[in-house]
């Protein structure tokens, strides 16, 4: 684990993109520098490392998906959420309306595609439920391509975010759809596939501090972010000036409503993942969701990016 003198690696769930703005932006302002925080931002090779290398400490934090969590704690690695960066991103299925997908029941005879391996487990919990067999539809790993594989034609819909793939997809069809895993299944919100950051039990224990100053630092990228988007943007593009774009700028305006507005874990959004991670036999039944998440090092009270009005007093003194 890495000390104060040393850099705190940071490994993101996916490529650097637009929903990473707020982190960035802490970083280009100097938010981590002042709170003493030399932080090293990784991207993954493969999304599905993250859990792995945050649970096996080789990395010292992530960023993973909410069932994700439950997943990696059930594969005995003592991770545990330390905050959340997004909220309820709308999740599903994502198809060009070119594919005469309608409902669910459409997907007989076609190939679906998904990014790691619990895409896939959504899926076949999801055919299970409609009564649809394995052989009926073909599962492709398509890695952090879906939209892209869609538009070759490799695959006739796949698992993606609303605000994200959704909108990779309308860039090059006329007609876009998508069926929310929520709905489909049931489980009454999007939350998990919620954006948490992720450290392992033995940092919370060793490194409170510095996961103090972190989330701090953090806290001040995301109210810049939310209060100034267009500047905060602006400061993310000068680290990837390829993603200066009308279509990455349209994906950011879109993941903006699903930054969580103060870093905190959720109780009732923990319970309700940790249900549907019982229903798809990812963890054991009753399983206790506080295990999962902590809200120790969020700050108390929000920064404000914007300094406050201060009101002049009007009355003048008499001499």
């Amino acid at each position: 684990m890495s000390n104060t003198n040393k850099r705190t690696s940071l490994l993101l769930n996916w490529y650097a993109n637009p929903y990473h703005t707020p982190i960035f932006v802490a970083k280009q302002l100097g938010y981590y520098e002042e709170e003493s925080v030399s932080l090293a931002i990784l991207q993954p090779t493969d999304p599905s490392d993250v859990t792995e290398l945050v649970g096996r400490g080789s990395v010292d934090l992530g960023l993973k998906a909410m069932v994700h969590c439950y997943a990696a704690r059930s594969r005995k690695y003592p991770v545990k959420s330390i905050g959340t960066l997004m909220d309820e991103p709308p999740t599903g299925l994502i198809f060009s309306k070119k594919s005469s997908i309608t409902s669910f029941n459409d997907i007989v005879g076609k190939r679906l595609g998904y990014v790691g391996e619990f895409g896939k487990v959504m899926i076949d919990d999801l055919a299970k439920r409609a009564g649809i067999s394995k052989n009926q539809y073909e599962t492709i790993r398509v890695g952090m391509n879906v939209a892209n594989a869609i538009s070759k034609g490799s695959i006739d819909a796949g698992i993606g975010i609303g605000c994200f793939q959704k909108i990779e997809l309308e860039f090059n069809h006329d007609e876009v759809g998508m069926l929310r895993i929520d709905e489909l299944a049931g489980i009454g919100c999007c939350c998990f596939c919620s954006i948490m950051f992720i450290a392992h039990e033995q940092m919370l224990e060793k490194q409170s501090s510095l996961l103090k100053k972190f989330m701090k630092a953090t806290q001040r990228g995301l109210s810049y972010t939310l209060e100034n988007p267009y500047k905060a943007y602006e400061v993310f593009c000068q680290e990837y000036p390829h993603l200066d774009t009308p279509l990455y700028k349209k994906i950011f305006i879109s993941c903006l409503p699903f930054f969580s507005r103060t870093l905190l874990n959720t109780e009732r959004d923990w319970k309700k993942v940790g249900l549907y991670a019982e229903k798809l036999q990812i963890v054991p039944r009753n399983y206790d969701s506080n295990q999962c998440y902590t809200n120790e090092f969020v700050p108390e009270t929000p920064y404000a990016a914007c300094k406050p009005i201060v009101q002049q007093n009007s009355t003048k003194s008499v001499a």
